[in-house]
């Protein structure tokens, strides 16, 4: 099958997989020149690589998060499973994957309120429960940016090669060198502006092929041609009607919606590409941020999805003979994209698909780096290799992150091609491996009473019961363990399951039995606090130390000092830690605010988006041409509103910033000094 779409040369997949790559190193290194000519922030700085100064307005983080979220599978599975199961299979990737993010937003309140100056999530985890902990969360960290780094990988290669020939090899180990390239030499900011840029180029081709589809193509044209041809293919087991038109759907509403939600979970909470967001945000918008990433990521893959996985199988069973026939191996390859993208559009579709998947696997790629880079020098260089590092030392350290992930990506993406493991295998399993340490994640950053006993014994039996189930029932079922085997529907659905659920169930009950009585949030709020804001609190410490001392302390309130002595050494901080909120530009009492309504918008918006609409939509009817044209012309809607999101709100929020980068341009031009601190030194004279 593959051949079959091998519509381009060899030259247009070196061309997009080397000479893109190459361009967006360029782009980088302008970006950076800029930066450190015509604004106050240096990418020398750690903090500046690693987290962009934590200045980052909303529209630009928004922008990063749907670039960061937006993989190879979000466009390449949620095809396939809307190929596979008709309109609810969008929809279940779509909802599926949104709640994650809007969920974030209540963990990106909690850092900026309990850790406002630390670099990684895990850090936080670290000072709240100790070493022992801290490697075994380190280990859920690495191991979901391994999976989710090798679906990258494994998915834009195999589409690279399938339409252009590429050696797969060649654009398994291209692809993440490329993309270190650029990331080496930009940053987190640079990495962010160049995300948008990405996600810019992302709605354009989305909008190319809607309209390709929906309005242009002799093929389809129309949303009455689709319904006309996809009542060709009544064959999808559960369905009603065995119907693609249907919400009705066993496998698409159901299976897989709540596969999608539990591995997907593990790959936001777990994965410090997503908190490096919250991090890298300014303070006072980072849950907005989330929100707005994830109201706006909703569209991408469920119009995408919808747009190409109806046009591929109504082209199919209509007996299209541009068209080729799919196997199962294929699907789950994820290559009804660009199948459809080649039946729709032949050459020009090859090319518009293949520039898509490189701006979605490019973009992810460079989220996963950076974040790899961050976890391996602030969780692992400095506390245990080199705890004296300095600066310079971390600086490099970072640099170094990069590269070391960039080669891992191109080891594992070669392990799993020649283990014969799909897209589609890595995605639906994932949750099996890393769905453990969702709970004791989510509850380590936001709930003081959270047991770490619990959170131990969770995670380690979590993997155990969901491995055991994931194999035994497979089993059981299909009568042998393999690849093919345990990657069927109903042994990755027990498997995610049992490893999210056990897991939840240790945490709560063992923390609600033995709840923690140290708020440990107290000593959490110091991590990585600048000289000057430690100094000024440690003096504030010696001032309330003295008053103490002037008076007698009471029995009860020297045991409680004794207790928390005994519990860690840093408890000894007896500082109003609050203060560290303050020294980090935020207000506490809008941060609570701010996290009650987004707690609130967060929980409400994942349950109308994955029980209430799905509930509703669940009727044994059969869609007609009305009924798909609304649910595809509100996919367009909010596409529009994406662009809006995610395309226009961060150039507004930035005009100023961009203004003086422009005015301090012109003046290079004509001969004058525009570099940043110069124009501030004369302003400040005048």
């Amino acid at each position: 099958m593959a051949a079959s779409i091998t519509v381009l040369p060899q030259a247009a997949g070196w061309a997009v997989v080397c000479g893109l790559g190459f361009f967006f190193a360029a782009f980088m290194i302008g970006l950076s020149f800029i930066q450190q000519r015509y604004t106050n922030r240096s990418i020398k700085d750690t903090d500046e690589f690693a987290s962009a100064s934590r200045s980052v307005k909303p529209g630009l983080v928004a922008a990063g998060i749907v670039s960061a979220w937006t993989w190879s599978s979000t466009l390449l599975q949620s095809t396939s499973v809307t190929y596979k199961f008709g309109v609810s299979g969008g929809y279940a990737y779509a909802a599926g994957a949104t709640l994650q993010i809007l969920l974030c937003s209540i963990m990106a309140c909690k850092i900026k309120l309990n850790a406002p100056f630390c670099s990684t999530y895990l850090e936080i985890l670290k000072v709240r429960w100790g070493k022992l902990l801290h490697c075994i969360f380190l280990f859920f960290a690495l191991a979901t940016n391994l999976l989710v780094s090798s679906q990258l990988v494994v998915g834009g290669s195999a589409v690279a090669s399938t339409l252009t020939g590429i050696p797969v090899l060649a654009a398994i180990w291209l692809i993440p060198l490329g993309v270190a390239c650029y990331v080496l030499v930009g940053g987190m900011r640079a990495t962010l502006l160049a995300d948008y840029t990405h996600t810019v180029g992302l709605l354009i081709v989305i909008f190319y092929f809607f309209f390709k589809v929906w309005v242009t193509s002799p093929e389809i044209g129309s949303v009455s041609k689709m319904v006309e041809l996809l009542q060709t293919s009544n064959d999808i087991q559960n369905n009603a009607a065995a119907s693609p038109l249907t919400f009705r759907s066993l496998e698409g509403s159901v299976i897989f919606l709540i596969i999608n939600i539990i591995g997907n979970l593990g790959t936001v909470f777990c994965d410090q590409s997503y908190h490096q967001r919250s991090i890298a945000s300014n303070p006072a918008t980072a849950a907005r941020a989330f929100l707005l990433g994830g109201s706006a990521w909703f569209a991408i893959p469920f119009l995408f999805s919808m747009t190409m996985g109806l046009s591929a199988r109504g082209l199919l069973y209509s007996g299209n003979p541009l068209m080729p026939a799919l196997s199962a191996a294929d699907v789950s390859a994820g290559l009804p994209a660009p199948a459809a993208g080649v039946a729709l559009a032949g050459k020009g579709g090859a090319v518009a698909v293949l520039i898509l998947l490189f701006l979605a696997v490019t973009s992810a790629s460079s989220a996963q780096q950076v974040a790899v880079a961050s976890v391996l020098t602030f969780d692992v260089y400095k506390p245990y290799i080199r705890p004296q590092a300095s600066k310079q030392e971390i600086f490099i350290m970072s640099h170094a992150g990069v590269v070391i992930w960039a080669i891992v990506m191109g080891v594992f993406g070669t392990i799993f091609h020649y283990a014969g493991i799909s897209l589609g295998w890595l995605y639906l399993a994932q949750g099996i491996i890393i769905a453990p340490a969702v709970v004791p994640v989510f509850c380590g950053l936001v709930w003081k009473r959270t047991n770490r006993i619990a959170c131990l014994v969770a995670m380690i039996g979590g993997v155990i019961c969901g491995l055991v189930t994931w194999i035994v029932t497979a089993a059981a079922l299909e009568g042998e363990v393999t690849v093919a085997s345990t990657g069927k529907d109903y042994p990755t659905l027990a498997g995610n399951v049992v490893s999210l659920m056990a897991s939840a169930i240790i945490t709560v009950v063992g923390s609600l039995l033995k709840p923690e009585t140290q708020d440990h949030f107290v000593l959490t709020r110091s991590i990585n606090a600048p000289a000057d804001v430690v100094e000024r609190m440690n003096a504030h410490s010696s001032r309330n130390s003295t008053s103490s001392a002037a008076s007698p302390a009471s029995p009860e309130a020297e045991k409680t000092n004794l207790d928390a002595e005994k519990t860690s050494p840093a408890a000894a901080y007896t500082v109003e830690t609050i203060d560290y909120v303050k020294a980090a530009g935020l207000n506490a009492d809008e941060l609570r605010k701010t996290l009650r309504l987004t707690s609130w918008v967060s929980v409400i918006a994942s349950f109308v988006l994955c029980i209430l609409i799905p509930a509703c939509l669940a009727s044994r009817r059969v869609w007609n041409a009305t009924g798909l044209a609304a649910y595809i012309w509100i996919g367009f809607v909010w596409l529009i509103w994406t662009t809006l999101a995610v395309g226009i709100l961060p150039v507004w929020e930035s005009r100023r910033e961009l203004a003086a980068i422009l005015r301090g341009i012109g003046k290079d031009l004509t001969g004058k000094n525009g570099k940043y601190q110069e124009a501030k030194e004369k302003n400040a004279s005048s």
